[in-house]
Parts: structure tokens; sequence; C-alpha cells
């Protein structure tokens, strides 16, 4: 990884075409102390008394916020695939290269083997290489577990806690105990209301015909606030589960849907609807785009098959597939760069509650940016105002 610059420095990017996301033209961005704090042609004036000032020439690049994952294996998956499929730990560089900047770790099928402390120590050692990280507490089983007495404890006195994993439709966790599910909403309800943060409910959704049912039962059982309730995977075919129609109805009734990346047939997963189809149907249905959210699940192992289907080995999915995705959504599905981008930034942002100060290029907020080349590739990645990454 490139040496960090300090965050202190005084960091003036000039020449970029900015996208915050929104479209602003060529002009520069100046962030100091971690922070952006001005956009403007008049830069120089704005910074001509200060002192440690680095200009950074950006001519004929693109800058964006940095990326926000909001699910990815720190500590590796490949749970349900034997011994063989084990992933080792991500690293920052993995992340950082690929044009993330936050980043939520979680804990996939094996909770025996890993566990919530492994994962916030992970967290940890990633913030202390420039990447913001955080946890979802709980995981697949339901009673869910935790770090301190309770999933509501978590949430509300751990930093890093951002909200509650848990799984629903999952064959291998089926976590068909609706007191069990139940109980756990309103612990993070509890947070919710006891921390300030939006403690979020992440749900992972499998292939059981009951879909988003339990989801929509917390909804309309127990009033729990819609948006609190991630349900993620769900861009998947009909014939895996019925879960893409509902996951369409959930948006429409104002819910945000997160779809996976790697569940895609350029990942080999052939249950999965590609990231810029799913997003398309959406679309076609009268869900807002500002309901959706991308996510990569990766630091996975993705099966590699033979020309008969058999099986003979796995590739570990990278974080780079959620930069991959957007780009797919500017040149397959013709969205512009402004809208491609706010599945992997606003919109996430807002989903955790990070919405004051990720998810956009403006003064105020943390200056992270990735700036991109011709070649539409990840050129300098930018984190707290340090530059953590060049091509």
């Amino acid at each position: 990884m490139s040496k960090p610059s300090k965050a202190t420095d005084c960091l003036v990017i000039e020449g970029a075409e900015v996208y915050a996301p929104a479209a602003l033209g060529t002009t520069s961005v100046v962030a100091a102390a971690g922070r952006t704090l001005w956009l403007g042609e008049d830069a120089a004036r704005q910074v001509a008394s200060l002192d440690g000032v680095t200009h950074m020439d950006a001519r004929g690049l693109r800058l964006i916020p940095g990326l926000i994952d909001q699910h990815i294996h720190f500590v590796g998956g490949g749970d349900a695939n034997g011994p063989l499929g084990r992933v080792e730990e991500l690293t920052a560089r993995q992340l950082l290269s690929a044009g993330t900047t936050t980043a939520v770790g979680l804990l996939g099928v094996d909770n025996e083997t890993r566990d919530l402390r492994f994962l916030l120590r992970k967290a940890h050692e990633l913030r202390a290489e420039s990447v913001t990280a955080f946890i979802y507490t709980g995981g697949m089983p339901l009673p869910a577990q935790h770090l301190l007495d309770s999933i509501c404890a978590d949430v509300s006195f751990i930093d890093q806690v951002i909200g509650a994993k848990s799984a629903v439709a999952e064959r291998l966790h089926p976590n068909r105990d609706w007191n069990a599910l139940a109980d756990l909403a309103g612990q993070v309800m509890r947070a919710r209301a006891m921390s300030g943060k939006r403690a979020v409910l992440h749900c992972h959704v499998g292939s059981l015909d009951e879909a988003l049912a339990p989801l929509v039962r917390l909804v309309d059982e127990l009033q729990m606030p819609i948006d609190q309730i991630i349900p993620t995977h769900v861009n998947r075919t009909r014939d895996f589960s019925p879960v893409f129609e509902e996951a369409i109805a959930f948006a429409l009734r104002g819910g945000t849907i997160d779809m996976t990346c790697c569940v895609s047939r350029l990942d080999g997963n052939p249950t999965g609807v590609d990231v810029p189809d799913a997003i398309r149907i959406c679309l076609e249905r009268g869900v807002a785009l500002a309901q959706i959210t991308v996510s990569t699940d990766g630091n996975i192992p993705a099966a590699v098959r033979d020309a008969d289907g058999r099986l003979t080995g796995y590739r570990t999915v990278p974080p780079s597939v959620l930069f991959r995705d957007l780009m797919r959504l500017v040149h397959e599905l013709g969205l512009p760069l402004d809208q491609a981008l706010q599945p992997m930034t606003t919109n996430v942002a807002r989903v955790l509650g990070l919405d004051a100060r990720k998810g956009q290029v403006a003064p105020g907020f943390d200056a992270d940016y990735v700036l991109i080349d011709q070649n539409d590739a990840v050129h300098t990645v930018i984190a707290g105002g340090a530059v953590v990454f060049q091509k």
C-alpha cells in the first residue's frame, strides 16, 4: 500500500471532474483534518494562508466519493464449502485499492470457528489502516450471539457495532422461531432509541419459500420501522426463491433492498440476477433508486466448474466487484454516473446512519475520494484526507 500522507495536511485536488455524487463539473476540492473543507475554483485563494499544503493535479480524472460496502466478510467466508473453501482474512489494501473506504464486516454460516471478538478485532485492524470499518453483531443463528450482555448493549455501547445481522429463509439456519426473531427486532429497536444509531437489522435471505414473510411480519405486527430492516441477496431468480418479487413489493412499501454483486453470472452463480439487470427491473416496476443499495458479499469463495459443470475448485470474490458493478451500471444499464453511484454511496450512508459524514463529497464530510482514470479504473484513493492508494 502507498504510504499514507498525514490526514492533518491540507490537500488540494485540482482539475478533476467531480461527482459528489451530483455532477459538479471540473472543479477543485480542498481537504484538511480528515474532512472536505471546500469545493470551488478559487481553492488556491482559500488555502493561501495555510502551511503544509499539497497540490494534486487531477486533470483528466473523475473524482467520486469513496464507496461503502455494507456486507463483506472481513475474516473470510466459505463456511459451507468445507475446508478447501475457507478464505483468508481481508486486507485494507484489498478494500482501498478497489475504491472502498467504508465497510461493514459480518459473520457467515460458520459461527463455530469464527466469532464476534475475532470480527471486532479485525475491524480495529482495518481502522488502523485507514478503512472506516464497522461490524454487525449477531449472525446467522437465533438466538443471536453478542459481545456484551445483549444485542442491544452491543449496538448501544460499542462504537464499531452499527447494527445486527440475522437470517431468514435459510435452510442452514432456518430460524423459524418467531419469538427469537421478534426478540432480536425488539433489541435493535431499543438500541436505536438508546443510542441514536440507525441500528439496522441486516438480514441474509436464503432459498426457502418463506422469503421475506418473516420480515414483513416484523413490520406489520411489531410496527418495526421498515427502514430499519435491510434484506440482502434479494437479486435471485424465480427458480431459486420468490425473494426478488417480494423484495420489489417491500421496496414499494418504503423499504430498502440490497443487491449482491457476487450473485452474478460473472461470478459463476446461476441463481442470481446480475445487478444491472436487477436494478433495471426494479426501476421499471416503479421502485425508486433511493430504495436500492448494492454490496459485495465479498471475500467468500466462488465455485469454479469445468465445461461439464463439475466443481474443480474455488476462487475468492474480491472487494473490487463493487467498483466493477458501478461501472456496469453505467455501461450496461446506461445510468449516468451520478445516479449509478447512489446505491453504493448516498443510499448506503443513509441506511447505516452515516449520511452526515459519508457518501458525499461536500464540506464537513469525511475526505474519502476515489479518482477514476479514462479507462474506468481506480487511479488514486484518498481516505480521511490521506492518499492511501495510487495505481
